[in-house]
């Protein structure tokens, strides 16, 4: 490919981030973002870069990804800054609810509020999680600077995002080191329980229970203090530990204090009413969980176990409308997520195309509602999967050196 004409150097993107924070009459913000540029040293930023991960792709030939990535159009590899806009304008919006309530006080327009504060928080973590795949800024100190106070305003650390989802979810998606998978038969015991009964799906506890919509809650708290324990410890509800490197505590007890540094913003916001700041986070906070977890369910619950990870029968995309997948970054499309993790998400819907028209008996995209009553056929233990086979056993799926 022709070399792109060399242009006149301009002011990058921290520089330019930099200049705003100095702004006067923003010391909080100005130590928010010192937090997130300084919170490691160099050798700490390079292991925030975007993971380079490597799909795997059982039943897929090389030539069948080869002739996907050849039907995509160039822009679906280039970065999309302009998704940094619409989180500033959901975080815009959070604030402000965040600010009415404080002039509404303990009164019934505190509900509506915390619906549209909850919503655009969810759409900030699905903007975030592109974000950490690399597909909206590349420029690794600004990534992951933008990564720790968006991240930080759903209330989940950068780091351990990226070590539980990043590199420990899209390698061993569905399967037994899978730190997102259900319980197993021989992990059955008091507390998997209780938690499999509270907030996972399934036929044998209270049908449509709705507690399961508070999942995220638990799952952040969980992976949260799983990471911060030493060595191979875990708490017994984490299904599988993610791998933690050297120096990642320290980077989590940063982005915690940064997510205690937004609280603390937002508690201004309300005119330092600590009642309502605090009634105003439970109400939003279950709004947004309530909303991914209805994506995530179903991007895998309703999928059996496997041996080895498997693109076709080990994730589902779900049918939502238009509208709604446009307002939710294309979340919806899962597997195909998987497959490129780090292409434009506004390009999903064209590879679904491609997936359904090459594996018609094999891709799952079906409408959301289905799937939500396929979670509630689950046991709540399910048992380990078989050994792989050679018709099963995947390859690794190269993904494009842009994405």
């Amino acid at each position: 490919m022709p070399r792109a004409r060399s242009r006149p150097p301009s002011p990058g993107p921290v520089h330019s981030l930099r200049a705003v924070v100095r702004l006067p009459g923003l010391p909080a913000l100005r130590l928010v973002w010192r937090l997130c540029l300084r919170g490691g040293p160099a050798a700490g930023i390079r292991r925030f870069a975007p993971v380079q991960i490597h799909p795997f792709a059982p039943m897929m030939a090389q030539a069948d990804i080869d002739r996907i990535k050849a039907g995509l159009p160039p822009a679906a590899y280039r970065v999309a800054p302009g998704k940094l806009a619409v989180m500033l304008l959901h975080a815009g919006i959070a604030a402000t609810g965040f600010w009415l309530a404080g002039r509404t006080g303990l009164a019934w327009p505190l509900v509506p509020l915390a619906l549209v504060t909850g919503h655009s928080l969810g759409c900030i973590g699905f903007l975030a999680h592109d974000l950490a795949h690399g597909s909206v800024v590349r420029h690794r100190p600004t990534a992951l600077a933008l990564e720790r106070v968006f991240w930080g305003l759903v209330l989940i650390s950068a780091t351990v995002w990226r070590r539980v989802h990043n590199q420990s979810h899209h390698a061993h998606f569905n399967t037994v080191l899978d730190p997102d998978r259900m319980f197993l038969a021989d992990e059955r015991r008091a507390t998997t329980v209780w938690y499999v009964r509270i907030f996972y799906p399934n036929a044998e506890t209270f049908p449509w229970n709705p507690l399961v919509l508070l999942h995220l809650v638990a799952y952040v708290g969980r992976n949260t203090v799983t990471s911060l324990l030493p060595g191979k410890s875990k708490l017994a509800v984490v299904p599988a530990k993610a791998a933690v490197h050297a120096g990642d505590r320290r980077a989590i007890l940063i982005d915690l204090g940064i997510i205690a540094g937004l609280q603390a913003l937002l508690w201004l916001l309300t005119g330092r009413q600590a009642a309502v700041h605090a009634t105003m986070l439970i109400l939003s906070y279950a709004v947004t969980s309530a909303l991914t977890m209805a994506y995530i369910f179903t991007n895998h619950f309703t999928d059996p176990l496997h041996a080895e990870p498997d693109l076709l029968h080990g994730t589902t995309s779900v049918i939502v409308p238009a509208w709604l997948d446009r307002l939710h970054s294309h979340f919806s499309y899962h597997t195909e997520h998987h497959l490129f993790p780090g292409l434009n998400s506004d390009y999903y819907p064209v590879v679904s195309a491609h997936l359904a028209r090459a594996f018609p008996g094999s891709y799952s995209r079906i409408p959301i509602l289905e799937a939500w009553r396929r979670l509630w056929r689950n046991a709540m233990f399910v048992p380990p999967p078989g050994p792989a086979t050679p018709a099963n056993t995947p390859a690794r799926a190269a993904e494009p050196a842009s994405v």
